[in-house]
């Protein structure tokens, strides 16, 4: 037993010993992955209209960009959205046998399904070879659909929001080949398309992600609304899940 501690011990200093620099991982820009989505959501309307609450969806493909620097003061830059594996999951079910995989007017729906990119910018509060401390802004477009009771009337309402928000990452070299990035904000709605001044969501947004040097990455990205009200007083909450299974290839 004390044998195996030993070779233990000796495994992971070596291990952490030869640790690469982050700029290792960051020389793979261009992200091309496959997504599984889901959406749920949690109130006493949808529970009265019998509304369908959960939703799980693969959605075959889709792509990203992302720029990052370990130097002090680096500059990082992301974009993408979620839209294209929602195009591939609506045209999965538009062409296919599954009415539920096109069947959204039963949902409470969530994603960013327009033609406005999402992005984050920062800068290294931190940059070491090893560990990255980024603070920046975040800038999303999403779209929401909810079921409503409004003056005793069963009301679906739909509505896109442009937010804003600050963003903190840290970045952590943890071998020669692998490394974990953890990115949190909140977000705060600044223009919608209903020009709604009362029911605002409330919005925050996580990412966890686990990167290697060679390319391969597995992220997890968390979305939260809250806050919505309707007759009921209903505290609608509606959350969304991006598990994404890809490669960063220099491009």
């Amino acid at each position: 037993m004390k044998k195996a501690c030993i070779v233990i011990t000796l495994l992971t200093i070596s291990i952490f010993s030869f640790a690469q620099s982050l700029d290792k991982f960051y020389n793979k820009t261009f992200e091309l992955y496959t997504p599984f989505s889901g959406m749920s959501s949690n109130s006493k309307t949808g529970d009265l209209l019998g509304y369908k609450q959960r939703l799980n969806f693969w959605g075959v493909l889709n792509l990203s960009n992302t720029l990052s620097k370990s130097k002090p003061w680096g500059f990082s830059l992301y974009v993408g959205e979620r839209q294209m594996g929602d195009m591939m999951f609506l045209l999965k079910g538009i062409m296919g046998k599954n009415a539920n995989a096109k069947d959204f007017g039963n949902l409470y729906y969530l994603s960013d399904f327009g033609l406005l990119p999402n992005f984050r910018l920062g800068l290294n509060v931190i940059g070491k070879e090893n560990t990255v401390i980024n603070i920046g802004v975040n800038n999303s477009y999403f779209i929401t659909q909810t079921h409503f009771i409004i003056n005793g009337q069963q009301e679906n309402k739909g509505n896109d929001w442009m937010c804003a928000g600050p963003n903190i990452y840290i970045d952590r070299v943890f071998t020669n080949w692998l490394a974990l990035r953890v990115s949190t904000g909140p977000l705060f709605q600044y223009a919608n398309g209903k020009h709604e001044t009362e029911n605002i969501p409330k919005i925050w947004e996580h990412y966890f992600e686990v990167f290697t040097s060679f390319g391969l990455f597995v992220g997890l990205d968390l979305l939260n609304f809250s806050k919505f009200h309707d007759d009921l007083q209903s505290n609608i909450k509606m959350n969304r899940y991006d598990l994404k299974i890809g490669f960063r290839i220099h491009f």
